[in-house]
């Protein structure tokens, strides 16, 4: 599904983003800027600007095209926005190249896309950059920026110089310095054969500096080529794919020790606890001071519980839920009070936004900040104490946001107002998202005296005197309108694409994978991310209607044309079965009504996963650098979205938690950062956040191959997805996997005829060279 980090949308795949095309135009006014120029409040924003917008004759036209979010009955009831916002037109839409491809309009041809012209550096990073964009601009030299690639040597036939082949097929071959060598096989003079590392088996890593790839050279150079290690090991592989996407971040320094043993410190305390042996062992603790406590909301007698996957051990989000008299119900949702614990500007700060998110490998976990916060004072783990940022609001059982009254025209009644603070909780619960499946699906908790551990284990029960009942019934409340919601956001817009992410499961060794299984999403899954969905939206506008242009937020821009017509036109050739791409609702109803007239199941999927090839990735943004419309959220279909529930994990959650806890106490513009300030962090996160997800990604190939080594298949069927000039994408459906093929990696197997048709279709003919099956002869060395 399009979730991103479990609660939004999927980036879907590698797009390279112009900063040009994240300016605001120069004639238009953010709606950021313009509620600084009249500084309102809450209250008066819906009435003011929507007579303000509606009196503007300079955009009637494009309103009557893409109109105004309050134009939408359901999207009113489902989201109830505040501000008016124009919706983003399909005339802004069609930006046909997505700034990734070219159409030559000129001639009528259409040009081939993504051939490498030049290496573009990281939008997130500081200072006016070099690139081959702009080789006089000599301001980079301050600060160059740099890439680090990882790959393997290959000697020229001259037998002088060595190329840098990189792991990252994206990338061009890179020229080492003169005088580079390979390193001699290692483990020689070992009496254990199998130690020896081969040359061809070497991982070096070099840099590359972004603007020095001259015109007048057929490679680009790198510099400072040295061995990393070696590879076909979980050891080795892991260490390549954290130094190859900058994640290699190491342990953390002293004084980031030091401030957070500062802030935890008054709140420490011994328990005892008893090991699996029976033996009392005294464990290092952690509950909030009174003074922590002072003018905190308090949640402690609340039936507060979490649901989580199984191993998680940075719990980071709780809630609870409690049914009114009037028919509706009250939700809380209570998130770790993580900037309580940072200071900004502290070196645990800094450290922080350096990370910017936590990297979650198969085998290991790169947390975004020390253990002491992450997995004990900040996690709200059950039956303790903890500082939470919690939101509690009002809705209807149907999923609805319809208020029962108001006491003017467009104010809420007091006890409909949502509201924003800091608390103190007790969470009574862990749950995981198997148990609470099985709470949904009636397999405990129907009025047995005790709970059937296999189903509702003793260390998942509810403690501090709440009921395995009690908590099974609002386990059950919440997800009747979580789904409830949900079918009416997908019917109202909201886009869904199911992809397969696989799973493993480690023997002791903690390398060695004895199951590998697709990741299963249940509903338990989806009543989580509705409520995580409100609360950041929520957070989103009160950030807007209060922090104005500071207000950071995450966009999803719609997807790039050019490849979404390609699906387009495949589906109706292939399948006479028209895909309407005109926005998100008439993309997912055109997946829903695939779904209902295609009986073959692997066509429907096939199609799902071309589909993500062309979206675009969501990202952060500080609103008044972005036109109002641009602030729109694609998959989600509203109009503006955040990320305020996972602190712990994301560092744009924390600067998220101290811009709301600035609107609540009125000194917005005291804030530290300015809207350029945010902008640019915001850039940084994006840029740490894809490098995790490639890393992520990466971990997984090496799982999976380590798996399939143990467990090979000798066949499985493979749809070929596109065919490029050299490359063919596959989609195997049974891993999930959509692999991009390149033809000169296999010359030694098979003869390729690669050609165009008169029609201007792309075609491949694959032949090998010999009747054996190639790879099947590999020896048990190679993955």
């Amino acid at each position: 599904e399009l979730l991103d980090d479990d609660d939004d949308v999927n980036d879907g795949g590698e797009v390279v983003n112009d900063d040009e095309d994240q300016k605001q135009r120069s004639k238009d006014v953010t709606m950021g800027e313009y509620m600084d120029q009249l500084n309102l409040n809450d209250d008066e924003i819906s009435e003011s600007c929507r007579a303000e917008m509606e009196s503007d004759g300079d955009i009637q036209e494009e309103e009557e095209e893409g109109g105004r979010w309050h134009d939408d009955e359901v999207q009113m009831k489902l989201w109830d926005p505040v501000l008016n916002l124009r919706k983003k037109s399909k005339k802004q839409n069609s930006n046909v190249d997505g700034g990734n491809n070219i159409s030559n309009e000129a001639n009528g041809e259409r040009q081939y896309s993504g051939r490498v012209i030049c290496i573009v550096p990281p939008s997130g990073a500081s200072g006016q950059q070099a690139s081959e964009f702009k080789p006089e601009d000599e301001s980079y030299k301050k600060q160059i920026p740099k890439r680090t690639i990882v790959g393997t040597l290959s000697k020229l036939p001259d037998g002088n110089r060595y190329l840098l082949v990189p792991n990252n097929k994206c990338l061009p071959r890179f020229m080492c310095p003169a005088g580079t060598k390979e390193v001699e096989e290692e483990g020689k003079d070992d009496a254990n054969a199998d130690e020896i590392v081969e040359k061809s088996r070497m991982l070096y890593q070099a840099e590359y500096v972004f603007g020095s790839w001259s015109s007048m050279s057929k490679w680009p150079p790198c510099t400072n080529v040295r061995k990393l290690c070696g590879s076909c090991n979980v050891e080795d592989e892991t260490k390549a794919l954290l130094v190859e996407n900058g994640v290699d971040h190491g342990d953390f320094p002293a004084a980031v020790l030091r401030d957070v043993d500062k802030a935890v410190k008054s709140g420490r305390f011994l328990e005892n606890n008893k090991s699996s042996d029976g033996a009392v062992e005294k464990d290092m603790g952690w509950k909030p001071t009174e003074e922590m406590c002072r003018g905190r909301r308090d949640y402690r007698n609340h039936r507060i519980f979490t649901i989580d996957p199984t191993t998680a051990k940075d719990l980071d989000d709780a809630l609870h839920v409690t049914p009114l008299p009037d028919g509706r119900v009250e939700i809380g949702v209570h998130i770790a009070d993580v900037s309580h614990f940072i200071q900004s500007g502290s070196a645990v700060d800094q450290e922080a936004l350096r990370r910017a998110t936590t990297v979650y490998l198969v085998n290991d976990v790169i947390p975004m900040l020390p253990r002491p916060l992450c997995e004990i004072a900040c996690s709200l783990n059950e039956n303790v104490e903890r500082l939470a940022f919690s939101i509690v609001w009002r809705m209807n059982l149907d999923g609805t946001l319809s208020k029962k009254g108001r006491k003017g025209k467009n104010k809420p009644k007091a006890e409909d107002e949502i509201w924003y603070g800091r608390t103190v909780i007790k969470s009574c619960a862990r749950l995981d998202y198997a148990t609470a499946q099985n709470i949904i699906d009636g397999k405990v908790a129907t009025g047995e005296e005790q709970a059937d551990e296999t189903f509702w284990p003793k260390s998942r029960q509810p403690t501090g005197g709440h009921t395995i009942d009690q908590v099974a019934a609002d386990v059950r409340l919440m997800h009747k309108v979580a789904m409830a919601r949900r079918q009416l956001r997908f019917g109202n817009g909201a886009l869904a694409l199911n992809g397969i992410k696989l799973a493993f499961q480690l023997e002791d060794d903690g390398e060695t994978p004895k199951l590998c299984a697709p990741y299963p999403i249940r509903d338990s899954n989806r009543l989580i991310e509705e409520y995580m969905l409100l609360a950041n939206y929520f957070v989103a506008q009160r950030l807007i209607t209060h922090a104005h242009g500071r207000a950071l937020l995450r966009n999803h821009s719609p997807p790039i044309e050019l490849g979404m017509q390609s699906v387009v036109d495949v589906s109706k050739e292939a399948l006479n079965f028209d895909i309407d791409t005109t926005n998100s609702s008439t993309l997912q109803a055109s997946l829903s009504r695939l779904s209902r007239e295609c009986d073959d199941e692997l066509v429907v999927q096939c199609i799902t996963e071309s589909l993500m090839t062309p979206m675009k990735p969501a990202e952060y943004i500080a609103a008044g650098e972005l036109a109002e419309e641009d602030w729109h959220h694609f998959a989600l279909n509203i109009p503006y979205y955040t990320h305020f529930t996972s602190p712990i994990r994301r560092y744009p959650d924390v600067i998220v938690h101290r811009l709301l806890q600035a609107t609540i106490d009125d000194n917005v513009d005291e804030f530290p950062q300015n809207q350029g300030e945010i902008h640019s962090a915001a850039g940084h996160c994006n840029d740490k956040r894809m490098a995790a997800k490639k890393a992520q990604e990466r971990s997984d190939r090496v799982f999976l191959s380590l798996y399939l080594k143990k467990n090979p298949i000798t066949s499985t069927l493979g749809v070929c997805l596109s065919v490029g000039e050299k490359t063919f994408t596959v989609f195997v459906p049974k891993l999930g996997a959509s692999i991009k093929v390149f033809l000169q990696e296999h010359e030694d197997c098979f003869e390729t005829n690669a050609y165009t048709d008169d029609g201007g279709k792309r075609h491949i003919v694959i032949s090998p060279k010999t009747d054996a099956v190639p790879g099947m002869q590999q020896s048990d060395d190679d993955t």
